[in-house]
């Protein structure tokens, strides 16, 4: 794990301040050596600084390899398009836009210009000299409209904080649906539990690790990485090296549930749940495996004392997947700013049930009913979506920078 981190390890961070008509944004100016980003990373990096508004971000997005050009321009004008919508004003949006874009061209160049980045089965967030998780904070943050976002039982992450610091695992089992599902956590619950979101561990398929575009956000999280068994014989030749990760992924798991204090959040439906013939949207129903895998590796006797809990996720219409899942990647994207709903459930016992397949069924009811009580925030151009029961606003994250 060290050794993953180990060329950055000499680096100096210097912050500054930026003005231009935004607040609280702080950039990170890097200073590193030529053995640490090559010459031609770092006058990349250089050019991207000097480069001029909204219009040299645009020619900055023409040089990028033709197989992911049209999307990420595509994706600027989606982006531009709802901050316009967030903001109330078109100048403003293009600053919003040309400030958050520019950043992450800078992370692109390195993967681009550079040693693409590998990820290993234990994947721990790189915050210098780029700090990949505040770059996520900033790109997602900015498209979540905190005054529809509901957060329900807010009062249960602060009895998972308590767990984990005392030195027991807790592991959610969500489901999920938008490439921004990581951010979320973090984002809301900067205000209310202060490092909480810095400590959750997410198990991670191939798709945000291969994709260039996803791959830069899932360097700011810690990852264990898994191949999905939706995804598991896309390329038959590559089979056996996937299955050979898993295992040693699912030793590192349980690795870590042993020493204890890991919060790790499992997607079981294995992907993102995608609307229904009808147009419908719920959970995805989950895979009984990977509910049964989670309990044996948490409840083994050398696993220090684990706790489960279901977590719902309404967060699709922020980044809409597409309608079905692709073999292909390099996806399309676009963005909506909206609300964001997310609603953990309360402890389950998994010693109750002797079935794996009834207790995934249970797992499954507990998040979609949570989910029910939240879709509605998560509705772009919608009105006021009223407060349920045992729920708040959450406090929109100081790490998102006001454009206004």
């Amino acid at each position: 794990m060290q050794s993953q981190l180990a060329p950055f390890s000499h680096s100096v961070c210097r912050r500054s301040t930026s003005q231009r008509g935004c607040k609280r944004v702080t950039r990170h100016v890097v200073h590193a050596s030529s053995e640490q980003v090559p010459v031609k990373v770092r006058f990349a990096q250089l050019v991207v600084d000097l480069a001029p508004g909204e219009q040299g971000l645009r020619v900055l997005s023409s040089a990028f390899p033709d197989k992911i050009k049209g999307t990420f321009e595509g994706l600027i004008d989606s982006y531009k398009a709802q901050m316009a919508i967030a903001l109330g004003d078109e100048a403003a949006a293009s600053k919003a836009t040309t400030y958050i874009f520019k950043d992450m061209v800078k992370a692109y160049a390195r993967q681009l210009l550079g040693t693409p980045y590998e990820f290993p089965s234990y994947h721990r967030a790189i915050r210098s000299p780029y700090d990949y998780f505040q770059m996520a904070n900033m790109y997602i943050g900015s498209l979540i409209d905190y005054d529809r976002s509901v957060m329900r039982h807010p009062e249960r992450w602060t009895t998972i904080q308590s767990q984990i610091d005392s030195g027991e695992n807790v592991i959610l089992f969500a489901n999920h649906q938008s490439e921004g599902d990581a951010a979320f956590i973090p984002l809301f619950t900067e205000v209310t539990h202060p490092g909480l979101g810095q400590r959750v561990t997410y198990v991670a398929g191939d798709r945000v690790v291969s994709d260039l575009l996803a791959k830069p956000f899932s360097m700011g999280k810690d990852l264990l990485c898994v191949h999905s068994k939706k995804h598991m014989n896309d390329n038959p030749e590559e089979k056996s090296k996937k299955m050979k990760q898993n295992l040693a992924t699912v030793k590192e798991m349980q690795r870590l549930l042993n020493k204890g204090g890991m919060l790790i959040w499992i997607a079981p439906a294995g992907g993102r749940d995608r609307r229904q013939a009808d147009g419908t949207l719920c959970p995805d129903k989950f895979d009984p495996q990977a509910i049964e895998m989670m309990r044996k590796l948490g409840t083994k006797s050398s696993a220090a004392k684990s706790h489960y809990y279901p977590f719902a996720m309404a967060t699709y219409e922020i980044m809409p997947p597409p309608a079905s899942s692709e073999k292909q990647i390099g996806e399309k994207r676009i963005v909506n700013y909206t609300g964001v709903g997310l609603a953990l459930g309360e402890e389950i016992d998994v010693s109750r049930f002797s079935d794996s397949d009834e207790l995934s069924e249970y797992v499954w009811q507990k998040v979609a009913a949570e989910y029910d009580l939240i879709k509605a925030c998560n509705v772009p151009g919608a009105g006021v979506c009223p407060l349920s029961e045992d729920s708040i606003r959450p406090p929109r994250a100081p790490s998102v920078p006001s454009f206004t």
